[in-house]
């Protein structure tokens, strides 16, 4: 195995105990039931991921931001996520998140841990309040593409990531990188792709396989 240079995790599920920060925001904004019925149809391939994300955003729409930000301020993190993050760094290693879920969620673990690139999806807001829009950076099955881009602009292989994740999403990045961490695997592929599999509550366990 190359030298690992760069590890990339997983948001929902893995830096943070929510499962899903989409589900999260429909429920604190009772629009679970209509979100639940497109998550269905997508799942059942009747409509593609950006229309899944389109749909959902616009039941958000007229939501202040900062009602939204508080929701997602309040989304715990996996015990030991902000240890493993700040320790890495200071390896060496290039954090990143890539995520299919929220680029708030992802601009909060910024603000309040620090990493070194973060991609995810924005809800489009103007003066202060969600539009009902959304720009699609990572669909569920666009990880590979988007670390390849990030990769490149690092200088880094992909064979010199690690990628810590537990759903499918991650399937085709475990195919290709280094090494590929599945934490509390949520889809068999995954788990059958992975070099490591750590079912654990403790993001702490992920470490040691990196570091060495």
């Amino acid at each position: 195995m190359a030298q690992l240079r760069l590890v990339v995790f997983d948001v929902d599920g893995t830096l943070l105990k929510v499962r899903s920060s989409w589900q999260h925001l429909h429920e604190a904004l009772g629009t679970w039931d209509k979100g639940k019925q497109y998550a269905e149809q997508f799942s059942q391939g009747l409509i593609s991921y950006e229309e899944w994300a389109e749909l959902d955003a616009f039941l958000w729409r007229g939501q202040p931001l900062e009602k939204v930000k508080l929701i997602i301020g309040g989304m715990p993190y996996t015990l030991g996520a902000e240890e493993v993050i700040t320790a890495l760094r200071k390896g060496g290693f290039r954090v990143v998140l890539l995520s299919a879920g929220l680029s708030l969620v992802t601009e909060r673990i910024e603000r309040e841990i620090g990493v070194d690139y973060a991609l995810a999806n924005d809800l489009i807001v103007e003066d202060g309040v969600l539009t009902g829009d959304v720009k699609v950076n990572v669909p569920l099955d666009g990880k590979l593409d988007a670390l390849q881009r990030i990769a490149g602009q690092f200088g880094v292989k992909l064979e010199e990531c690690a990628a810590v994740g537990d759903d499918e999403g991650l399937v085709p990045v475990f195919e290709h990188v280094g090494l590929g961490i599945a934490f509390n695997p949520q889809d068999e592929r995954l788990e059958k792709l992975a070099r490591v599999i750590v079912k654990n509550g403790d993001l702490r366990h992920v470490l040691p396989h990196i570091v060495g």
